[in-house]
């Protein structure tokens, strides 16, 4: 089966949401299905894209999945608003990755989404 996950938050993020998405992923694949991903580089619980991230988007395979890696703006001191624009800016960024699998035409569509203000439509 063909699975796509969309969320924020991913592997190798080793707390919360992230870590729970990189397992499922693993699960999943390891189950024999082709699982891709659409997140945003890692950068939770310190608040800043990880080393040997890339601000801008890309595509690689990790570990079982393809993933696509979206750029957002990380606050260095999160406030209410400056966290809006957090989700926001992945919600924009990850907008036309996450319509370009409808060529792939994946059979399930797995949204992890600790907000639904970052799921783009």
């Amino acid at each position: 089966m063909k699975i796509l996950v969309y969320g924020i938050n991913y592997s190798p993020e080793l707390t919360g949401i992230g870590k729970y998405t990189g397992e499922m992923v693993e699960w999943l694949a390891a189950q024999g299905h082709e699982v891709r991903v659409i997140t945003a580089p890692p950068y939770y619980p310190q608040w800043q894209v990880g080393e040997n991230y890339s601000a801008w988007r890309y595509k690689r395979e990790e570990g079982a999945a393809m993933v696509w890696r979206c750029p957002l703006y990380v606050p260095k001191q999160p406030s209410t608003l400056k966290r809006l624009l957090h989700l926001g800016s992945f919600a924009v960024s990850s907008f036309f990755p996450l319509m370009a699998q409808r060529r792939w035409k994946p059979d399930r569509i797995i949204g992890v989404v600790p907000t639904l203000f970052c799921t783009p439509g």
